[in-house]
């Protein structure tokens, strides 16, 4: 049996967990999608928008979340009128940087708005899906069980995506195809699947840092092209954007998201406090990281590489983002399906030569194979 039919069980159970939590959120406040779009009290700007184009929305405590600005996106992915959508995003630039998302979900600028609510929805779950089917794969070629796949499902950050209308689902389960085109040599395939990842969330341009290191370091080969085809991409698309909304303004931010080292960990322990769910909550993720980075280091596992520079990034990350829970797990969310395989994928598989991919002989063998 193969890996790809050993995988479609995982992928539909996946499923089925996504759409499960999806109705758990949707039958108590009426089957309204807007639920997932997160407008905030506190953002009346984006909630209006919601309003004019939608009708009654319901709204969350506070600020609300990213899911409002992907909507405004999704709704002009080609920023043809910035003037009527761009203009409701707090950092025009920063926002539409992360694109991939929110034009799936537009249905490549066709869908009206009451199709792209139900369409973000609709994505993310399908993302999930797809994410367990790509994971079983993997962890069918390295040794393990499919049902390791269900760890993109079950794991917390990409929840948390699911509940706010974010870009992290549709990021990963492209960062796991590129995974599975490369182990299979189809690096130009990868590469596209990582720059699509990168479009989607530019956070994920470190996943394919953490595997051509890996790649480097075990088969001496250096697959230029799965970091160069990300960084191509966004500047390609960075270009694009200062030419549809350099004029459009935005506010700048009050809090970023990245600081000295430490800091921001130490400044978040002080909101941790207040609250002793988050504190625990927080805690537990700081020990998943830290059991992590060992294990990760001594395996050859490509998806625990990749997840790997996730870990550097937590040390730079501000309080902003560090004090909230969810969001701190938003962050490293790669990490929480890579932990679980390296503990249940056999050790002999983890520590050995690349599985899935053909022999380090046969690439040295190639005419103009890097050495």
């Amino acid at each position: 049996m193969t890996s790809r039919v050993a995988a479609w069980p995982v992928g539909l159970a996946g499923l089925v967990i996504g759409t499960a939590l999806a109705l758990r959120v949707l039958i108590p406040n009426g089957m309204d999608p807007t639920i997932f779009v997160a407008f905030g009290e506190d953002a009346p700007e984006q909630t209006a928008y919601g309003q004019r184009l939608l009708g009654v929305v319901t709204v969350r405590p506070s600020f609300g979340h990213d899911g409002k600005f992907f909507f405004a996106q999704a709704n002009d992915p080609w920023y043809l009128h910035p003037e009527v959508h761009a203009a409701v995003l707090d950092r025009p630039f920063y926002r539409a940087q992360r694109m991939l998302f929110p034009t799936i979900a537009g249905g490549f600028g066709f869908f009206p708005p009451d199709v792209v609510v139900w369409a973000m929805l609709i994505t993310n779950v399908i993302g999930l899906a797809l994410g367990a089917f790509l994971a079983a794969e993997l962890a069918v070629a390295w040794g393990g069980s499919r049902w390791l796949g269900l760890w993109v499902p079950l794991n917390i950050g990409l929840l948390f995506e699911l509940d706010i209308g974010g870009s992290g689902i549709v990021a990963y389960a492209c960062c796991l195809a590129a995974l599975v085109a490369l182990i299979r040599d189809r690096v130009s395939l990868a590469s596209a699947l990582f720059a699509a990842a990168t479009l989607a969330r530019e956070t994920m341009f470190l996943f394919a840092v953490g595997v051509f290191l890996l790649w480097w370091i075990e088969r001496r080969r250096r697959p230029w092209p799965i970091v160069v085809a990300p960084v191509a991409a966004m500047i390609v698309w960075a270009a694009y954007l200062w030419l549809r909304i350099r004029d459009v303004p935005g506010s700048p931010p009050e809090l970023g998201n990245f600081g000295p080292p430490f800091l921001g960990l130490l400044d978040a322990f002080r909101f941790w406090v207040r609250a002793p769910l988050d504190l625990i909550f927080s805690l537990v993720v700081l020990s998943v990281i830290v059991a992590f980075v060992p294990l990760a280091v001594r395996s050859r596992l490509p998806i625990a590489w990749g997840a790997l520079p996730f870990v550097g990034l937590a040390l730079f990350l501000s309080a902003f983002v560090l004090r909230e829970p969810f969001d701190f797990s938003r962050a490293v969310m790669p990490i929480f399906t890579a932990f679980p395989m390296l503990i249940l994928i056999p050790r002999a598989t983890v520590g050995g030569s690349l599985p899935g991919a053909r022999p380090l002989e046969a690439d040295l063998a190639e005419p103009g194979a890097e050495r």
